[in-house]
């Protein structure tokens, strides 16, 4: 007799949502907070309990993240039976079946995610004989079609001899040292695998640290090199083998893969403190099967014990992103937001920047600052074919205004302005950090950047020119509804920018709301929070 049915399954991105009822009313009567649903690989005998699910009567709805269901990874290729274990009925576990109206589409289905290098999908089908739901799963790489089981043969395959050679030196010169040196609890890495200094929230992390005098008590390393792709040289190389070795705390501001590959043991914290202020546009495992996304069972980020967000709001996107459990996302605030309420700071740095660009004092400040298209820095760019520059000239004229470019550092073709146009246009893509010059701006006009997390804490007003939502949406998604979610007017093309401008219709009352509801700590102790509760461990509250 069928007792408990699946009727439907759908896809959030990468989370699955199944909903169904129980049929038999003996089961509704004894619904208890142990009742568990779990899947089974009936060949391996692997069983994985899954999230609790939500009963409402007899129907219940189930969810959880297909990237992280078997401890934080995806299922291995197989089939995977669904079972519920009730409570107060024993240990016997009860087949789910698959309801007879529910629809399985033919094609272009959630669960499959693919790209050039791997394919990954989770189906439903419903045995033959039983009808019982199960979850169909199959990984292929591009090479061979090879399951998770084969993919280390794959890659050993595709890495050359001295690569391994090398990589298994330094494992071992970790590890010796790891040995030789104990851990005294004392010793502070900064690191980044993109930048070449401090900067960003490690900067204001290190410069705090300095400014409460605990380098006398604490050791404070640093280790930078310039680019993602850049190498280190030799020296640098050993002297980061050391500093990883033998630190206690490791904080690190976006990805970084020798990490990765590094076996921490349990009394090192790594914390991952990024560089966006909040959860706009997709990132890390939230991109599995799209462009530029990681392979499902990739093992970057997923060794961290602590990663930053602005609020509670965001602890969800993150832990999906990062492919962690919510518990090590810690919504203490972003220290490099801490200066925007800071006046002091805010004054002198305006100064600062007038001191640098004195055609700004006094004038209209419109700050011109998107994000960049493409998978990554290989193939960014932005399309300026879409700006009537000559038009926003005319505007800039008219309302004695001076338009500041500030294009993503990723965009590999730069910004030409035409000489006709150059006394009313600026462009600090090289020379300007971006929150310094939104304390000058009286308006930004952004599309898809994280930059409007910043600039709200301001109260200015935004305008979003997204002329490519659509292909945005498809490609890197967001992680909610980008018209709902902005805090500004959406204009599709430039001649409706300009006419927001001559007119200064940007859906203002937006922003004081977004800022409220994006950024928890309204303050400047985002900073200190960090310092005394994850890296000291001081205050626990």
């Amino acid at each position: 007799m069928t007792r408990i049915v699946i009727e439907s399954m759908e896809w959030h991105r990468v989370h699955v949502c199944l909903a169904g009822r129980l049929i038999d009313p003996t089961l509704t009567a004894t619904l208890g907070s142990d009742w568990r649903f779990f899947v089974e690989n009936p060949v391996s005998q692997q069983r994985i309990e899954l999230p609790d699910a939500h009963f409402d009567g007899a129907a219940f709805t189930l969810a959880f993240n297909a990237m992280q269901i078997d401890d934080l990874y995806p299922l291995l290729s197989g089939s995977w039976n669904l079972c519920l274990r009730p409570g107060g009925m024993g240990t016997s576990p009860i087949p789910v079946d698959m309801a007879e109206e529910m629809v399985i589409p033919a094609k272009h289905y959630g669960g499959l995610f693919t790209t050039e290098g791997y394919q990954y999908w989770m189906l439903p089908v419903a045995d033959a004989e039983t009808d019982q739901f199960r979850l169909a799963v199959s990984f292929r790489t591009a090479s061979k079609g090879l399951t998770p089981h084969g993919l280390s043969r794959v890659l050993a395959r595709n890495s050359t001899r001295l690569r391994k050679i090398r990589r298994a030196a330094y494992a071992a010169l970790f590890q010796t040292i790891r040995r030789l040196i104990p851990k005294n609890g004392r010793r502070i890495l900064f690191t980044s695998d993109s930048r070449a200094m401090l900067s960003g929230n490690l900067q204001h992390i290190h410069v705090r640290m300095l400014e409460r005098g605990l380098d006398l008590e604490y050791k404070l390393h640093t280790s930078f090199k310039a680019s993602i792709t850049a190498k280190r040289p030799l020296r640098d190389k050993l002297l980061f083998a050391y500093y990883l070795a033998t630190a206690d705390v490791i904080l690190l501001d976006d990805y970084h893969p020798m990490l990765y590959r590094v076996p921490f043991g349990p009394e090192v914290k790594l914390i991952q403190v990024w560089h966006a202020s909040g959860a706009f546009k997709t990132v890390g495992y939230s991109r599995v099967g799209k462009p530029g996304g990681p392979s499902p069972f990739a093992k970057s980020h997923k060794n961290y014990t602590h990663a930053l967000v602005s609020s509670t709001h965001d602890v969800p996107f993150y832990a999906e992103a990062f492919g962690l459990p919510e518990e090590r996302i810690v919504p203490s605030g972003i220290p490099r937001m801490d200066v925007f309420f800071d006046e002091d700071y805010k004054a002198r740095t305006r100064e600062a920047v007038y001191a640098d660009l004195p055609r700004l004092r006094g004038k209209r400040v419109i700050l011109f600052a998107p994000t960049f298209r493409g998978s990554g820095p290989s193939n960014a760019f932005y399309d300026f074919d879409e700006l009537d520059l000559p038009a926003l000239h005319a505007l800039c004229l008219e309302q004695d205004a001076l338009v500041v470019f500030k294009m993503h550092p990723f965009v590999l073709e730069p910004l030409r302005i035409p000489e006709e146009f150059a006394d009313r246009f600026i462009d600090t893509t090289l020379s300007r950090e971006i929150n310094e010059l939104l304390l000058v701006a009286d308006l930004v006009i952004t599309d898809y950047s994280s930059v409007v997390f910043e600039y709200s804490t301001l109260n200015r007003p935004m305008l979003f020119f997204a002329y490519d939502l659509e292909e945005y949406v498809a490609t890197r998604d967001f992680y909610e509804d980008f018209e709902t979610f902005v805090p500004g007017k959406i204009v599709r093309t430039f001649a409706q920018v300009i006419d927001a401008l001559r007119t200064d219709d940007f859906e203002f009352e937006k922003v004081a709301p977004f800022a409220h509801a994006h950024l928890e700590h309204l303050d400047s102790g985002s900073t200190d929070r960090v310092i005394d509760r994850l890296i000291l461990g001081r205050d626990s509250s």
